[in-house]
């Protein structure tokens, strides 16, 4: 396959694949484990990465309001592109500042893929359990993780690794956050390297191990404090987005500057 000269486009086509090749082992690993359910037999159970977010899915009610979605997410992802062009030309941002100014275009963007994704499945009568929800509501770091970002993630996990070591709480938290650190360092590290020769391993582990960090102590220290909590959100989950949202991350989505 001859991949384009420009290294933004080369890590758009790693990451898609990179995706394509982390989503099928996942869906691999759920159904080499022993079934719970008979969920499995359902509709749209091959798509999903679990059981889990088979049980989220509802059923279609015909092609026209997917159709206005997609058609309403695209001019929103369009817009975000082109407010985002304009803010880092216009006052020349680089550096870690491009990682927050990409945050709108990165949920934009997973929530184009599953409405687009719906569009192909409505023979089946069913439309896919939403990606995301409402994260900036989040009212602590599990909540946000749990229950509001990536929801796939969060029912394969629950599926495959809190199901199954409910006696090892602590672990299995750790474990989740672990597994998502090395699927994201593959994911994106890994194909920067080979594009740019930029080496940012371990970066996306300390992340993810941090939420996990993160999750114990509010726990421990903040329950009981609802304000406190929502700002130790913030606190850990997006000041130190650079560290997951990085140049890899931003060349795969066509967001980084070749001058920067």
């Amino acid at each position: 396959m001859m991949l384009p000269d420009d290294p933004n486009w080369q890590m758009t086509v790693f990451l898609l694949l990179a995706l394509a090749v982390m989503g099928f082992v996942m869906k691999l690993v759920a159904l080499l484990l022993p079934a719970k359910r008979e969920i499995e037999r359902r509709a749209m159970s091959w798509v999903l990465f679990s059981p889990d977010s088979v049980l989220r899915a509802q059923r279609a009610t015909g092609a026209g309001p997917v159709v206005l979605r997609i058609l309403m997410l695209f001019a929103a992802v369009s817009l975000s592109y082109w407010v985002y062009w304009q803010l880092v030309r216009g006052f020349q941002i680089h550096g870690i500042l491009l990682s927050y100014l990409a945050v709108p275009f990165l949920l934009l963007i997973g929530e184009s893929f599953v409405a687009i994704m719906n569009l192909f499945l409505l023979p089946c009568g069913y439309l896919l359990p939403a990606l995301h929800c409402r994260p900036w509501a989040a009212r602590s770091i599990a909540d946000f993780w749990g229950n509001r970002w990536n929801l796939w993630f969060s029912d394969w996990s629950r599926y495959v690794i809190f199901g199954r070591l409910r006696r090892r709480p602590m672990f299995a938290l750790f474990l989740v956050f672990a597994a998502s650190g090395i699927m994201h360092e593959c994911v994106i590290n890994v194909p920067l390297y080979c594009v740019t020769g930029r080496i940012l391993f371990g970066t996306m582990m300390v992340y993810f191990l941090l939420q996990a960090v993160g999750i114990l102590v509010e726990r421990h220290f903040l329950n009981g404090h609802p304000r406190l909590m929502v700002m130790f959100v913030w606190l850990v989950v997006f000041v130190p987005l650079p560290l997951v949202l990085n140049e890899g991350y931003l060349r795969g989505l066509q967001l980084w500057p070749e001058c920067n």
